[in-house]
């Protein structure tokens, strides 16, 4: 079945009517802009695939199709970061934050990663000792630390977060130099 040039008429008007509101209901689920485009961008690609027949664009029943369609979009990508969150990126790595800031020569990985991660409140010391020290998993972390799995995610975020600050300041302060 072939989409008509009124059906893709249809589209472009609910993409004028809806835009706003779709990417508002994306960024809701995802709270990142760039992720929450491509949500709408994917809804509207859903609609057009499914060719879905759109009588009034402005009527409600075209307006909960597009909510639906979005919101599913946007879980879709939600789902696709939390398989994606259990594993790290390099560049979050605390030995690579550290060896982005000191270029020379790591001989001892382990003392390294525990000097940088040494200026850490106790709660976020302990879990990325755990991780990146020990290499346990968020589980096993979980386990030692008797916290949540979800805390361990948390505690990693928040101590990767504090290393990114100090890496930036950092940084600035050698510019001024």
């Amino acid at each position: 079945m072939t989409a008509s040039k009124d059906d893709f008429d249809d589209i472009i008007s609910l993409f004028r009517l809806y835009e706003q509101k779709m990417y508002h209901i994306a960024y809701a689920i995802l709270h990142n802009s760039f992720q929450a485009e491509d949500a709408v961008m994917d809804a509207f690609v859903r609609l057009l695939e499914h060719n879905y027949r759109i009588e009034d664009p402005e009527s409600d029943t075209s307006k909960r199709l597009v909510i639906s369609v979005t919101r599913s979009a946007a879980i879709d990508i939600y789902r696709k970061n939390q398989r994606a969150g259990s594993k790290m990126l390099l560049t979050e790595d605390p030995a690579m934050l550290h060896a982005e800031a000191h270029p020379e020569p790591q001989t001892h990985p382990e003392s390294n990663t525990e000097s940088i991660i040494q200026g850490l409140p106790s709660i976020y010391y302990d879990v990325m000792y755990e991780r990146y020290v020990n290499e346990k998993s968020i589980s096993e972390t979980a386990v030692i630390l008797k916290i949540s799995e979800s805390a361990v995610r948390k505690r990693q975020e928040r101590a990767l977060r504090i290393l990114r600050q100090q890496r930036e300041g950092n940084r600035e302060g050698r510019r001024c130099i």
